[in-house]
């Protein structure tokens, strides 16, 4: 049977005394790490001893401190479901992820405690400090865990295109696949160091600087937020350094080596995903260190990588080829599998396909077909070598520096209000976030806004990233004959 936490135990059995996390002076060993998710987890069997929703998942809400890594394993020691909170969203998107989840307990660490707190008063929500059970207490005695395989692991929540959240059910099995997959497609050792700056929240983060680093025994870096100086020092101080962000850091570290001169001499391999790498920052960032730079892809639903490029296999302006064990394809819109060099959806296959949308089993039976093909949503190309390219999204998500933005969203919030008759939101380019969200709006005949009216209310309502970047009124949008906003006209 799979499962993550005696995955992490065994781990940790070979190596207790071995470095697992690192926050600024703070050392943590494996044997401490996985003590401190024991002490967690007994609290967890005592306040939520059943199997009903309310007492199986669990909100972790937590930068990236040990807290996280406590509460991520001490969840699955629980025999729970981990449900990671994006803490940039607003306190409705918050609430919202929340009652969808059945939420009543919240493991929450650092600053985010108190901010989980405040937010849980009046509610039947028992919030939990991951921090105490890092203190050297004894560490109950646990029954075996019996969840695996096809049981779920963790429920993340990723936006919908109607704005309604949907939590993606990864399994056990699912994880573990796509982390052996990413383990055989390159050397990872228990000697390097895994620099996380990536939020853990995140699928790309909890894979790739958590679960597989935890797999091998290696030491993780915990960097709360992007810090180009405190990265400089990491990546001179630490060995080996392993680094995976997204393209708008890597542009300011390449800025900082070309200005300032600064060196990253144990950075040895450096890959960017959760966005678009443009080839612009992929040039002046191995220009100005002399590092390649390497472009994946994945997404929440495929648990999440998919591909990727590495030394000695990769293509310019490609997302790699698919990681061993994950099968690609690419389809028309009547599902046939179109020839070498053909644009159409990027569909995937493999034991990294999650089990679904958690209670949305129309989404569900949308997003895998019936011999668990997943639709990603993305047009893409794949050439006689294997190598996949990105042609464009089928779908009309906006990435702003690596966060996902679906148009409806915004279309809500600038829709409610009463001087709005219709609004429709695109993605423009932007330097260094790659796209942002820019509004359009057609008002009520024989009334006024002040766009400044409309800032503070998508500011109120949604998370911060979401604000459109710029606001256009406009006496009337461009529609279709049946009403639709043309919105490749804007």
């Amino acid at each position: 049977m799979t499962n993550l936490y005696t995955e992490i135990e065994k781990s940790a059995a070979e190596h207790p005394d071995a470095v697992f996390l690192t926050y600024g002076d703070l050392d943590l060993t494996y044997e401490q790490v996985l003590a401190g998710a024991g002490r967690l987890a007994g609290k967890l069997r005592e306040i939520a001893p059943g199997d009903s929703e309310s007492d199986l998942n669990i909100g972790l809400f937590a930068p990236n401190l040990p807290g996280f890594v406590v509460g991520f394993f001490g969840t699955l020691a629980a025999n729970k479901v981990t449900v990671p909170i994006n803490f940039l969203l607003s306190k409705d998107e918050i609430m919202t992820i929340g009652m969808h989840a059945g939420l009543r307990i919240l493991i929450a660490s650092g600053p985010l405690f108190e901010k989980a707190q405040a937010m849980a008063q009046g509610l039947p929500i028992t919030v939990l400090n991951a921090d105490e059970f890092l203190a050297p207490t004894p560490i109950p005695d646990l029954p075996a865990v019996t969840r695996g395989d096809d049981d779920t692991a963790v429920l993340m929540y990723t936006s919908g295109t109607t704005g309604a959240p949907k939590g993606v059910e990864l399994t056990h099995n699912n994880i573990l696949a796509n982390c052996n997959s990413v383990r055989e497609a390159w050397t990872f050792s228990g000697g390097q160091t895994f620099v996380c700056v990536l939020p853990l929240f995140h699928s790309f983060g909890m894979l790739a600087l958590m679960v597989l680093p935890g797999m091998l025994g290696a030491r993780v870096v915990l960097v709360p937020q992007f810090q180009p100086k405190a990265l400089a020092e990491i990546f001179s101080r630490f060995p080996d350094c392993i680094f995976f962000g997204v393209a708008p850091m890597y542009q300011v570290l390449a800025l900082m080596a070309k200005t300032k001169g600064v060196k990253y001499p144990n950075l040895n391999l450096a890959v960017a995903g959760a966005a678009a790498l443009p080839n612009n920052v992929k040039t002046a960032f191995e220009e100005a260190t002399g590092i390649e730079l390497f472009q994946g892809y994945g997404l929440s639903e495929a648990s999440p990588v998919v591909s990727i490029n590495l030394p000695g296999a990769h293509k310019s302006g490609a997302i790699g080829r698919p990681v061993p064990g994950v099968e690609v394809q690419i389809w028309d819109e009547d599902c046939n599998q179109l020839a070498t060099g053909e644009i159409g959806e990027l569909m995937v296959q493999g034991g990294n396909v999650m089990k679904g949308y958690y209670k949305n089993p129309d989404a569900t039976a949308e997003a895998i077909t019936s011999e668990r093909w997943l639709h990603t949503g993305d047009l893409a190309s794949i050439d006689e070598e294997g190598f996949i390219t990105i042609a464009g999204r089928k779908k009309e998500l906006i990435i702003c520096a690596g966060e996902n933005i679906y148009p409806n969203e915004i279309e809500d919030v600038l829709m409610s209000h009463p001087a709005v008759a219709d609004a429709a939101v695109i993605g423009i380019p932007h330097d260094s976030k790659c796209e942002v969200p820019k509004a359009f709006v057609a008002l009520h005949e024989g009334v006024s806004v002040e766009v400044s009216d409309l800032r503070n209310l998508c500011k109120e309502k949604l998370a911060a990233f979401k604000v459109p970047a710029d606001f256009e009124v406009r006496e009337e949008l461009p529609k279709s004959p049946t009403g639709k906003v043309l919105k490749r006209l804007l």
